[in-house]
């Protein structure tokens, strides 16, 4: 990933727009097969929903709505290639992540309530996307479900790269930092 970053920003975006094209539709496959599975069979949904009945609803939604916001990556990101970028091209991308964040979160929050007991939630959460993955489409499911989840971190990786660089170039035009970190090699 440095050397991607070395090789510029039109070659990071290329990878970024795969990633995240895989991503969704690593995340496409697994709410419809883990969706079908629990419209069949609603039972530990319902057992689910009668356990959290015994809890308070606003501090259960708060709970809720900070740790998915721990599960979003991207958006910190996505600032750092606005100097790259056409205008009007930032508010899209923030746009569509906001809709693929709106939409997947919520459901596959949804959908492992249906899928999984409670209990499961605290003894699966390094893999608990790889856990639904596996209970309801076998193992296939939760490789690619792992795979997504590494090419995601990857990726996160790689827009740091660039984040930093970003970073540094704008204080070292700032004069912040010295001016020799705005020397660029043949690459």
């Amino acid at each position: 990933f440095a050397m991607l970053n070395v090789l510029g920003i039109s070659e990071s975006g290329s990878v970024a727009v795969g990633l995240f094209a895989f991503h969704l539709v690593t995340l496409t496959i697994l709410a419809v097969v883990c969706g079908v599975v629990v419209l069949r069979s609603p039972e530990i949904f319902q057992q689910n929903m009668a356990l959290t009945a015994q809890y308070d609803l606003g501090k259960s939604l708060f709970f809720g709505f900070a740790a998915a916001m721990l599960g979003i990556s991207g958006f910190e990101s996505s600032a750092n290639f606005i100097e790259e970028q056409q205008e009007g091209v930032f508010p899209k991308t923030l746009r569509n992540m906001w809709l693929a964040v709106a939409v997947f979160n919520p459901l596959i929050s949804l959908i492992s309530l249906g899928l999984l007991p409670l209990a499961l939630f605290a003894a699966n959460k390094e893999g608990l996307l790889a856990e639904m993955g596996e209970r309801a489409g076998g193992p296939w499911l939760s490789t690619m479900v792992s795979i997504d989840a590494v090419l995601v971190l990857s990726g996160a990786v790689l827009t740091s790269y660039v984040g930093v660089t970003g970073l540094m170039r704008r204080l070292t035009l700032d004069r912040c930092l010295p001016q020799f970190l705005l020397l660029e090699n043949n690459w």
